[in-house]
C-alpha cells in the first residue's frame, strides 16, 4: 500500500504485479471491537451486498490480538542488520535509520540484548549482545558510519542470526531486524536460496522482521518473501515521519506477541454459499489438513494487532443454517498451549448495500477494489475509478484522527488522473 502510494505521488501507477490486495485491505485500522482481558483474540465479521459484481456478497472477517504487553518473563534477544551499503549515503535515509535505531532502544528494558551488524561490500559487527545504556553510547558511532560499496544482504544476515544463535535462550523472543534499502547485489540474490536460509532459522525459533528504508533500488519481492518465511513482520518507511507510525507500530508487534502460530480456517455451508472467493492471500494458503497440525508453523499477531480478510461469496435464496464457521488455532506463546476456537456466520439481517453499510465496510471494499484495479485482476474488469470514490466519500470524515482513508482517497484521485 505504501509502495503504490510512493508511486502515484511521484506520477506513476505501480506496477501490476506488485499489487497484494491483502496488503491494502490490512493497511487500515478498523477500529473493531477490542478483546477484553480475558479473551487472548477476538473474531468479528461483517457483509454487505457487492455493487461491483452481479449477486455477490463481500464478507469481512476480523481477527484482534488482546492489548497486553510484553511479558515480564520473556526477553529480547535482538540482532539489527543494518545496510551500510553506498547508496544509504542520502542524508535521508540516515535520518531515517537514526530514528529506527532510537525506537528501538525505546523498547528494551533490563534483561535484553541487542546485536548490531553493518553489512555493505561484507558484514561488520558493531556490537555484541549490549544492554539499552550501550546501544544508546552506539548512535553516534553509527552516525559517523560512511555508507560504501555494494550490498551483500547473505553476508549481514549471517552474521546477524550468529549473533542471536550466541546469546540465544529458549525463553527470549530471538529475532533478526534487517534494515535495508536496496536489492542484495553481492552473495547469494536468489530469493528461494536466501528464503530457505531464514525458515531453516525459524525452524530454531529464530524470527526474521524486514524494514525497507527510502524509495529507489529497492526489491519488494524479495524483503516480503524473507519476511514471510521467517514469521516476521515487513514494512516500508520512506521518511522519519513514518517511523513512529510504520515501524514502531509493527515493531510493538513483533517485541509483544500475543498469539504464535495463528491458523484461520474458513468452511462455507454449501446450502447456503454456492462460489466463494478470498480476495488476495495467495502466498498464505494452508491445506486443510495443516491446519490442526502443529508442526506447520504459521503467523503472529502482536498485541492490539489486527488481521483482516475479505470473501467474495454468492448465496442461495433457498439454503439453511449458516452461512459457514470460521475456526482459528493459535500458540500461546509464553506457555505453548494450543487452544482451538471456532464462531458460527449466522446474518443477523439482510446484508445492506455499500452506499449504508458501515464505514469500515465501505474502506475495506473500496480498498480492496482499489487494489484489484491496480493489479488488472479480472475481478475488477468494468470497475471505474470514480465509482470506488464515490463509496468511499465521506469514509475519512468517520476517522478524523487517521490519516489513511484520506490517503486512499487521493490516491484514488491521482489513479483517475494518470488513466485519462
Amino acid at each position: 500500500f505504501k509502495l503504490a502510494a510512493v508511486a502515484l505521488e511521484r506520477g506513476q501507477l505501480p506496477v501490476p504485479g506488485s499489487i497484494r490486495s491483502e496488503e491494502f485491505v490490512n493497511a487500515f485500522n478498523y477500529h473493531d471491537e477490542a478483546p477484553t482481558e480475558s479473551e487472548a483474540i477476538v473474531f468479528q465479521w461483517e457483509y454487505v451486498r457487492s455493487p461491483f459484481a452481479f449477486n455477490r456478497e463481500v464478507l469481512r472477517f476480523s481477527v484482534q490480538a488482546a492489548a497486553t504487553g510484553r511479558s515480564k518473563s520473556q526477553p529480547l534477544n535482538l540482532a539489527v542488520a543494518l545496510d551500510n551499503s553506498g547508496s544509504m549515503q542520502r542524508a535521508d535515509r540516515q535520518d531515517i535509520v537514526q530514528e529506527l535505531l532510537t525506537v528501538l532502544s525505546s523498547e528494551l528494558r533490563e534483561g535484553d540484548r541487542v546485536s548490531l551488524v553493518a553489512f555493505d561490500r561484507r558484514a561488520h559487527l558493531l556490537a555484541d549482545g549490549v544492554t539499552k545504556e550501550d546501544l544508546n553510547q552506539l548512535l553516534d558511532q553509527v552516525r559517523r558510519m560512511q555508507p560504501q560499496g555494494a550490498t551483500h544482504l547473505e553476508s549481514g544476515l549471517e552474521l546477524a542470526y550468529a549473533q542471536v544463535e550466541k546469546h540465544y535462550r529458549s525463553s527470549a523472543n530471538n529475532r533478526v531486524i534487517l534494515l535495508t534499502d536496496g536489492a542484495a547485489n553481492l552473495g547469494s540474490t536468489d530469493a528461494d536460496a536466501l528464503s530457505a536460509k531464514v525458515e531453516d532459522h525459524r525452524r530454531q525459533g529464530i524470527a526474521l522482521d524486514s524494514f525497507g528504508v527510502g524509495w529507489g533500488d529497492y526489491n519488494d519481492v524479495l524483503l516480503e518473501v524473507l519476511s514471510r518465511r521467517g514469521d516476521g513482520r515487513y514494512g516500508f518507511i520512506n521518511s522519519v515521519e513514518e517511523v513512529r507510525e510504520g515501524f514502531a507500530r509493527k515493531l510493538a508487534g513483533s517485541l509483544r506477541v500475543a498469539a504464535a502460530d495463528v491458523k484461520v480456517q474458513v468452511e462455507f455451508n454449501p446450502d447456503r454459499v454456492l462460489a466463494y472467493r478470498q480476495v488476495g492471500y495467495r502466498r498464505h494458503q494452508l491445506r486443510s489438513n495443516q491446519f490442526r497440525d502443529n508442526a506447520v508453523d504459521a503467523a503472529e499477531i502482536g498485541a492490539a494487532e489486527a488481521g483482516n480478510a475479505l470473501y467474495v461469496i454468492e448465496t442461495s435464496e433457498d439454503g439453511r443454517g449458516p452461512l459457514g464457521v470460521v475456526r482459528i488455532r493459535y500458540r500461546q506463546p509464553t506457555t505453548g498451549e494450543v487452544r482451538e476456537q471456532s464462531w458460527d456466520l449466522y446474518p443477523r439481517r439482510t446484508p445492506p448495500s455499500l452506499e449504508d453499510a458501515t464505514p469500515s465496510m465501505r474502506l475495506a471494499v473500496c480498498a480492496a477494489t482499489f487494489a484489484e484495479w491496480l493489479a488488472g485482476s479480472p475481478f475488477a474488469d468494468g470497475v471505474e475509478i470514480d465509482q470506488i470514490r464515490l463509496y468511499l466519500a465521506g469514509v475519512e470524515d468517520a476517522y478524523p484522527l487517521d490519516p489513511k482513508p484520506a490517503r486512499l482517497a487521493r490516491m484514488l484521485d491521482q489513479a483517475a488522473r494518470l488513466r485519462r
